[in-house]
């Protein structure tokens, strides 16, 4: 368990309200609320407007429009939700599947500085919540957990029978 990991699970368990830094390359911020992740994010990871963007679900547009018109009072997410761009389920999967993943991008990059700035929120706003232990065992082991090495891709043997349930065009993935 690495120091990330450490602070988080004592952040979560105090139930904490503010901004995790965390330092190094690629370097990132946790966000949470009341002990829970609202939202994270890191230069070595796409954020939840380039994600949105970049499969089509948003134009460019709609993006810039809702950010400029909520990001100063810290609600992104509410604006998308009430002029109808998202609904609230596909935007809390969206909104994890981005925790996750830069939570993973974090982790991997090993111990780094840490600082903790209470009060601190995310331009995005607190609209869905993260917590650890709403995600099952399985699923927040994997979130707080160092990814596996990557190994030479083998073809397994059941997937061509199976259809695919994720998906994959530029940044939609989860």
């Amino acid at each position: 368990m690495n120091a990330l990991h450490r602070r988080l699970t004592a952040l979560a368990e105090a139930g904490c309200t503010g901004a995790l830094h965390v330092g190094g390359t690629p370097g990132g911020v946790v966000y949470l609320v009341a002990g829970r992740i609202s939202y994270a994010e890191s230069p070595g990871c796409p954020g939840i407007g380039a994600r949105l963007v970049g499969c089509g679900r948003l134009s460019a547009r709609q993006w810039r429009e809702a950010y400029a018109a909520g990001h100063g009072e810290g609600r992104v997410g509410r604006l998308l939700l009430r002029d109808g761009h998202l609904g609230h389920h596909e935007l809390a999967c969206r909104v994890v599947a981005t925790i996750t993943a830069v939570t993973q991008v974090l982790l991997a990059a090993g111990d780094a500085p840490l600082r903790f700035v209470p009060g601190e929120r995310h331009w995005f706003g607190s609209f869905p919540h993260c917590e650890l232990g709403a995600l099952g065992p399985e699923a927040a082991k994997r979130l707080l957990s160092r990814p596996a090495p990557r190994r030479a891709s083998r073809a397994r043997p059941h997937a061509a029978r199976r259809a695919s349930t994720h998906m994959t065009h530029s940044g939609c993935d989860s």
